[in-house]
């Protein structure tokens, strides 16, 4: 049998975790109702925790900036208006929001004309210094940057800091359409007819070309995505062109301070997000590295005044040090770094804290359910009791943690599973063997 064993405590099958003296495993799964603990595996050993990672950002998040928290992104006239024209520079702030869209910048573009602006005299300045400017996460692997889920993080960024490619073969010809479109964004495409859809989309390291390569039957469509290189400049570079759609124009250049920018008084246009705990669900559901990453950086800012990683880091730890978690290192916020450290134990532990919160049962919701939504959508679904979970991927390395709720729907156990130093056929069946522990966990907690 697998795992240290005690009064209470689930016996692990050795064909559950097979391979333990090349794999490593960190294991604990906790009785709510009872504190009693029913499985632990080396629960103290700390390993990658990949998009688990994400658990312990949605729980500051939760606790720092409260579910309610909105961000918001402003745009201020910096100077006097006068017949129509602003004698000063339109200054937009860039405060960390996640979901900013095309939309969004229409509406900050009518703001501004409702202000009575026509012609802006200065320059168009975005205000950067919300964030520092490493854009791309500590530990990031070279080519994480080169694809959408490692999108770079900056405090202003639209749609993602992404653009949408649809390829189209119509006609006998093939047609490649991209949005959100800048003037700083190029594409070099190559695809051709051929018997299956396969396509690769991914940008060129250190440049602004999108590549666009491979095949597409007749009639087909396929999309993807791809990061832009210069998320701040193509931000920039699309409100200008929200401005001059609603008949804005601007003399000046363009222009992107890291300082923080004079503006005075009011804004002139603003636009919110949607409440925290929207962005969390959604985060946890998608497994979206962005928003991660977004709000990982916002709650460094408001805490240490620099929305770096390195400020995130020294928070991270000091809250996973109070849960009673040694040994463990967060170098970002949603696990895409390899330089990340984790235990079962430590999970458990802010899985168990965030229960006790006034916001514990909206966070405990913001995960998702096994066999109906997000990454667990196919899996565990044969289990009769809920169970809300988080999954994690690197190469090398699966997580899944969470919770199982009892029949009424209260949560019952709390779980932790990381697996890593994963090769070949034990990484191509850990997902399988994380899901078998649970259905032991769940047996024997008596759930089923």
């Amino acid at each position: 049998m697998v795992g240290e064993e005690g009064a209470g405590m689930v016996s692990l099958p050795e064909a559950t975790l097979p391979g333990r003296e090349s794999v490593s495993a960190s294991v604990l799964a906790r009785d709510l109702r009872t504190g009693e603990t029913l499985l632990a595996v080396d629960p103290n050993v700390p390993l990658l925790p990949a998009s688990n990672a994400k658990l312990v950002t949605a729980a500051r998040a939760f606790s720092e900036l409260g579910p309610n928290y909105r961000f918001e992104t402003p745009a201020f006239a910096a100077g006097e208006v006068r017949d129509g024209v602003l004698l000063g520079d339109l200054v937009l702030c860039g405060r960390g929001a996640p979901e900013l869209s095309q939309a969004d910048l229409m509406t900050l573009a009518d703001g501004v004309a409702a202000a009575g602006i026509e012609l802006i005299a200065g320059e168009l300045v975005v205000d950067a210094s919300a964030f520092d400017e490493q854009a791309l996460g500590p530990g990031w692997t070279w080519d994480d940057g080169q694809f959408d889920y490692g999108a770079k993080s900056t405090s202003l960024a639209v749609e993602r800091n992404t653009v949408d490619i649809t390829v189209v073969h119509r006609d006998g010809c093939v047609e490649v359409d991209a949005s959100p479109t800048s003037e700083i964004v190029r594409f070099d495409v190559d695809v051709e007819t051929g018997p299956e859809a396969s396509l690769e989309v991914y940008k060129k390291r250190a440049s602004e070309v999108v590549r666009v390569e491979g095949e597409i039957p007749p009639g087909e469509t396929a999309r993807a995505a791809s990061p832009v290189d210069d998320p701040m400049m193509h931000a920039a570079s699309l409100f200008r062109d929200a401005l001059e759609a609603k008949g804005i124009e601007v003399d000046g250049w363009t222009r992107i301070a890291d300082g923080p920018v004079e503006t005075g008084g009011e804004p002139c246009a603003t636009v919110s997000s949607a409440p925290l705990a929207d962005l969390v669900r959604d985060m946890l559901v998608r497994s979206d590295n962005f928003v991660a990453e977004q709000l990982a950086r916002t709650i460094a800012r408001e805490l240490a005044g620099v929305g770096s990683w390195d400020a995130w880091e020294g928070h991270a730890s000091a809250f996973l040090t109070d849960r009673g978690a040694d040994a463990v290192r967060l170098r970002d916020g949603s696990g895409l770094s390899r330089y990340n450290l984790l235990s079962a134990a430590s999970l458990v532990a802010v899985l168990e804290w965030c229960l006790e919160r006034p916001w514990g049962d909206r966070y405990r919701r913001s995960l998702p359910l096994a066999g109906e939504e997000g990454t667990v959508a196919n899996r565990l679904g044969d289990v009769s009791v809920p169970i809300r979970a988080k999954t994690g991927t690197l190469t090398g390395a699966r997580t899944l943690s969470g919770y199982v709720g009892a029949d009424d729907g209260e949560p019952a156990v709390a779980f932790s599973c990381l697996l890593s130093n994963l090769t070949g056929e034990y990484e191509a069946t850990a997902t399988d063997r994380i899901d078998d522990v649970v259905r032991t966990v769940v047996a024997g907690a008596g759930l089923e």
